[in-house]
């Protein structure tokens, strides 16, 4: 949360003129090199971006088949692991009946939170370098 803070306060701001809350939150540049802005087209994240992003970043973190629906089974898993409550679960994710959330309480929270850990741990040395 600290770093979407952040990135809220600091970046989203050279994007956008007012912050909404139906503002979206990614932005994608392409065109020219920086600093010379004729030609530079800077526009909301779409599907596209996010799994060319999930692509790239999962190689270097060595984790080739990282897809962002992965983001969303973490949240789950971590909502659940500090809950214990499908239903709070089956609400966030949207699934019409419990019986598709019931999946998440078969997995022990444990086991993946150390994945998480391992990966998060490789992600943030790979940001910083």
């Amino acid at each position: 949360m600290e770093y979407l803070h952040r990135y809220a306060e600091e970046v989203l701001p050279q994007h956008v003129e007012r912050i909404t809350p139906d503002t979206p939150l990614f932005w994608s540049s392409w065109g020219l090199p920086s600093g010379r802005r004729a030609g530079k087209t800077t526009r909301p994240m779409e599907g596209k971006n996010i799994w060319r992003l999930f692509k790239t970043y999962g190689k270097q973190l060595g984790y080739h088949e990282l897809r962002p629906h992965d983001l969303r089974h973490g949240v789950a898993m971590e909502m659940y692991e500090q809950h214990g409550d499908l239903e709070q679960v089956r609400g966030l994710l949207g699934h019409a009946r419990i019986h598709t959330t019931q999946v998440y309480a078969q997995i022990r929270p444990q086991r993946l939170k150390e994945s998480v850990r391992f990966y998060e741990q490789r992600a943030v040395n790979a940001l910083r370098t």
